[in-house]
């Protein structure tokens, strides 16, 4: 196949697409501010697919967003950020089902705080017969987070066709399960997150989600009990600490980058987006693993996600060849 300097054929084959609701963030506008204060708000397009797709654009992966917004002032605002970030939204529905969900943000001493204003929000109810199929099928790879299980009726059936048309049509799943807390103890909850992991051709938990997926404590069985389950790449993300991917039999350790955190807004998506990136680009498993931990880093410097905080690939690829971020790889059965 015939691919452009972007990695997409003629008719957008290659893309990296993430399935999910826009939000918009409503980030305080002075140091200390609560969400219960009067006072100035930043804000910002937002939620971890839109997160994810503008990542991937940035990085070079021609993302795109699937999803539904509504005819509103700030869905129209959102959308335009995303375009601005170079997104491909040929494929979203725009419907007067209801407005745009928003988040309201507040920074505490043990860390973020959001509330959620969206209640069958316009985003949430993207239904599967809205999908495109012969979008998702030209992809690369589709993503989305776990989050949208559990969202509504019609998301969740979203993201069921969602997967049922990548595996058929041969496009890859990524797969972020953004474990919930207070649906933790939900048995229902918790085995439709296992269906997505079993279904997904790359995962990307944190590593105290590994633990609750799998059982297991240490970073090596975390690994090996996530590729059992059928992922064939993992990415363990450990905050300050750096990220752990495997592939092919072998871990890649990568250390933590000495840089101040200042909001990890968007951190976790944009790993997750430069995995996909990596991968389509067929990166060696220590140059990937230097490549996700470096564009995850970097978004932590700047408080905000899109428009704010994510990085472009050039920063990217200059933070990994000044070598500050160090990578070991070894055989994953002997990794402990």
């Amino acid at each position: 196949m015939n691919k452009g300097r972007d990695g997409t054929g003629p008719d957008g084959r290659g893309r990296i697409l993430a399935l999910g609701e826009l939000l918009v963030d409503l980030i305080p506008g002075r140091e200390g501010m609560r969400i219960e204060d009067a006072g100035p708000v930043v804000k910002t397009a937002s939620g971890s697919a839109g997160i994810f797709a503008c990542a991937a654009a940035l990085l070079g992966g021609c993302g795109g967003f699937i999803g539904k917004v509504g005819h509103d002032s700030l869905s129209r605002m959102v959308m335009r950020t995303l375009e601005e970030q170079g997104v491909d939204l040929s494929r979203v529905v725009h419907s007067d089902e209801g407005q745009i969900g928003l988040a309201f943000l507040e920074y505490l001493p043990e860390g973020r705080n959001y509330q959620y204003y969206r209640k069958n929000s316009v985003g949430s109810l993207l239904r599967p017969e809205e999908l495109d199929e012969g979008y998702i099928g030209d992809a690369y790879a589709v993503h989305f987070p776990g989050m949208l299980l559990e969202l509504t009726p019609q998301m969740r059936a979203a993201c069921e066709r969602l997967v049922a048309v990548a595996r058929e049509r041969g496009a890859l799943v990524s797969f972020d399960p953004n474990i919930r807390q207070e649906l933790s103890a939900d048995e229902s909850a918790r085995e439709r997150l296992l269906w997505a992991v079993r279904h997904a051709d790359i995962v990307a938990p944190t590593l105290s989600e590994g633990r609750s997926i799998t059982g297991k404590e240490s970073i090596g069985e975390v690994l090996r009990a996530l590729h059992a389950m059928g992922p064939r790449v993992v990415a363990l993300t450990r905050d300050k600490d750096g990220a752990v991917l495997s592939r092919d039999g072998m871990a890649a350790l990568a250390r933590g980058i000495d840089e101040k955190a200042i909001d990890p807004t968007g951190a976790g998506d944009t790993l997750a987006a430069a995995l996909c990136v990596g991968l389509r680009e067929e990166m060696p498993l220590e140059r990937l693993a230097a490549f996700c931990n470096c564009a995850g880093t970097l978004v932590v410097t700047k408080k905000g996600a899109i428009g704010m905080a994510l990085p472009t690939r050039a920063q990217v690829d200059a933070m990994v060849a000044s070598g500050a971020c160090r990578v070991e790889c070894v055989p994953l059965e002997s990794f402990a």
